[in-house]
């Protein structure tokens, strides 16, 4: 009882601050929902509990954030007539056109994989940061030179169910971002594969130091293709995008 409470204590905190990072970019609906679902950890913790003293401190943090998500709905409320409305996405500070320009990848499906990055890397998954990758484009090539970690959960699907534009298929790759290996997305915006292993040498592309195998895989493959890499950092949630073997931009939510 004493380690579950202390669990979903340690959730509720995780949520809090990703909710204060969400609140600081200001996407204030994010910022508000992530309130509300730390406010019910601390909650079912205190529920739980045996110590009076844990108690009263998990009921003063949930009132306190409780009190938080109130006060952004209210500003919400009063900024759209009464209508909570999403924050508008916000174009990147890079030539999305130029990016794209040879690979055959659509922008929109570039764009809307990019927004998928965007929201796991802010949203991570149960309380925790996470790290993925996406390969977007050039799908056979990638798929020569990698390999299933997994049982791939895309496959046996209809084409129109693995569309990313899709919400369904939205949760279902936040869900599966937490596996090993990288998304495979063709260039018209189909999901052909998570878990999926890049096999390929990785001494040929040269990084900066910090970096993982998960980022100099992702930039060996986009060298040998002509696929576009996503990579989301588990560390800092920064989001670099490879195209030739190289880092072509780099989005911090």
């Amino acid at each position: 009882m004493v380690l579950w409470t202390s669990v979903l204590s340690d959730e509720g905190r995780n949520i809090a601050k990703r909710a204060e990072r969400a609140q600081d970019a200001e996407d204030y609906i994010l910022a508000r929902e992530l309130y509300l679902k730390a406010v019910a950890k601390f909650r079912e913790a205190s529920e739980i509990s045996e110590n009076f003293n844990e108690i009263s401190i998990l009921r003063s943090l949930a009132g306190y954030y409780y009190n938080r998500a109130l006060k952004l709905e209210k500003e919400l409320r009063t900024e759209t007539c009464g209508v909570l409305q999403p924050k508008k996405k916000e174009t990147p500070a890079f030539d999305i056109p130029d990016l794209v320009r040879g690979t055959g990848v659509q922008e929109s499906v570039f764009e809307e994989v990019l927004n998928i990055a965007i929201e796991i890397s802010r949203e991570g998954r149960e309380g925790h940061a996470i790290g993925t990758a996406f390969i977007v484009g050039d799908v056979a090539s990638v798929k020569a030179k990698s390999r299933q970690l997994v049982l791939n959960p895309f496959e046996g699907h209809s084409r129109e169910k693995r569309l990313i534009t899709d919400p369904e298929t939205r949760d279902n790759i936040k869900e599966f971002a937490q596996l090993d290996g990288v998304f495979i997305v063709t260039a018209d915006g189909a999901v052909e594969a998570a878990g999926r292993y890049i096999t390929i040498d990785t001494g040929m592309v040269k990084l900066q130091r910090g970096l993982g195998t998960r980022h100099s895989s992702v930039a060996a493959i986009t060298l040998v293709t002509r696929a576009i890499g996503i990579v989301v950092s588990q560390s800092g949630g920064v989001i670099r995008i490879f195209r030739d073997g190289r880092i072509a931009a780099i989005v911090k939510p």
